[in-house]
């Protein structure tokens, strides 16, 4: 098994700490190797590009180079930390040009440019590490009699590249969830412009959530800590824009797994640290 740094300096870790709360039980019951990444820095989110260049690849290259000198390989939990530290790699190995700029500026910080680690993606792990197998031989409480929405939002259009649901899905048809269609999986969240505009962030994230609740969702799987935020901590407001009750929970892929395989401990999970009940549990 490979050993992995788990990054857990996720954006909006405040309001979407169960993304590595749940993650910590996953990883411990499948005993992958996944310690937590001290040292790293947060992840300012692919928006941080158009607004400070520089610094957006210099704080993920920070991170890489750090785990490439553990010899570690970065397992994510949430897209958009994901993202971030793919754009930056790849970005550092195509223009020579950025990385001598960010080499330069790393000296200062007393670290040396190091690209060896991979990234990947908590289910792309699971898959290859764990196995299909074996993980649905683990299956207590299928999850056969709810539906989901599935939400990648506006943030997977721009990291088109980077974004693959092919392994997600895999694992969701594997706990017999059904997957529900509405039109607005890849609509915006709101998070964008929630400092410029908070009113049209709210209405952007109620939007989402009414078509979702429309199409006879159960909850919500978000994909990225940012959605969560929108999605869980702010709900409440947004049924307050939008004048309508959505009452949808919000849930992290680790801990759609953990409750199949029959843990359903609220705290343990991260479910505790929820502002919207998870009524399915």
């Amino acid at each position: 098994m490979k050993p992995y740094f788990l990054f857990d300096a996720i954006i909006q870790s405040d309001k979407a700490s169960s993304f590595i709360t749940s993650a910590k039980a996953l990883i411990a019951l499948l005993k992958i190797d996944a310690i937590p990444f001290k040292g790293s820095k947060s992840d300012l989110g692919s928006e941080m590009i158009g607004l400070d260049r520089t610094r957006f690849y210099l704080r993920n290259a920070y991170n890489i180079s750090l785990a490439s000198i553990e010899q570690r390989d970065i397992l994510c939990v949430e897209n958009s930390s994901f993202n971030s530290l793919a754009m930056t790699k790849e970005a550092l190995l195509n223009d020579f040009s950025l990385k001598n700029e960010i080499e330069e500026k790393l000296k200062k910080e007393n670290i040396v440019l190091n690209l060896e680690a991979n990234i990947y993606k908590l289910e792309e792990v699971l898959l290859e590490e764990i196995g299909l197998t074996n993980l649905e031989a683990m299956i207590k409480h299928p999850f056969d009699k709810f539906n989901v929405a599935l939400f990648f939002g506006t943030s997977a259009c721009r990291t088109k590249k980077h974004t693959d649901i092919n392994h997600t899905a895999t694992l969701l048809d594997m706990v017999k969830v059904k997957r529900i269609k509405y039109a607005s999986a890849y609509e915006s969240d709101g998070f964008e412009v929630f400092e410029a505009s908070t009113l049209l962030a709210k209405q952007l994230a109620s939007k989402v959530m009414l078509d979702m609740f429309d199409n006879a969702a159960d909850f919500v799987l978000a994909t990225d800590a940012r959605s969560f935020a929108m999605f869980d901590f702010h709900q409440e407001a947004l049924e307050k824009v939008a004048q309508r009750d959505i009452e949808l929970s919000v849930l992290t892929l680790s801990q759609v797994l953990l409750l199949a395989f029959g843990i359903v401990d609220k705290k343990k999970i991260g479910l505790d640290s929820h502002k919207i009940d998870a009524t399915l549990v």
